[in-house]
């Protein structure tokens, strides 16, 4: 069985490179992250995404703008990421935080978590005992003269 400074490093590596992954995800150039990117349903083709950018609305005289495709996006000159840097960091924290998303979304992060708060709680008999093991060492130490 690994020992809690064994999990505790492979968590904070693994933390560290899923928090990379989301960043690398949400703050890209891509359609879905655009601020002026609205998703509608369409019949028959699920959703489907539109640029409302009013500076583009007015270029193209109210006429939807499709911006459903990574190449769009990368060329778009009025891009604008819906997602900052802290956002994201925000939302991950809040992810790890919440067990039933950590688990949903980043299952190896969970169990380490839940490892590591489990090795931290203890049984209301375990404390019990550690309490008498540290009074009989008192004791003890108090008989022997080991207080001085």
């Amino acid at each position: 069985m690994r020992n809690k400074k064994e999990v505790l490093a492979k968590f904070q590596d693994l933390r560290k490179r899923r928090l990379a992954q989301r960043r690398e995800r949400f703050l890209s150039r891509n359609y879905r992250n655009c601020k002026h990117n609205v998703r509608f349903r369409v019949k028959g083709n699920g959703k489907c995404g539109f640029c409302r950018n009013p500076e583009l609305m007015k270029r193209t005289k109210g006429e939807p703008f499709v911006c459903d495709e990574e190449g769009t996006a990368r060329r778009c000159e009025l891009y604008e990421c819906r997602n900052t840097q802290r956002t994201v960091e925000e939302d991950f924290e809040e992810i790890l935080c919440s067990p039933a998303r950590c688990g949903n979304e980043y299952p190896k992060l969970a169990i380490m978590i839940w490892f590591l708060q489990d090795t931290e709680r203890r049984t209301r008999g375990q404390r019990f005992w550690l309490s008498v093991q540290e009074s009989l060492r008192s004791i003890i130490s108090l008989a022997t003269g080991g207080w001085w």
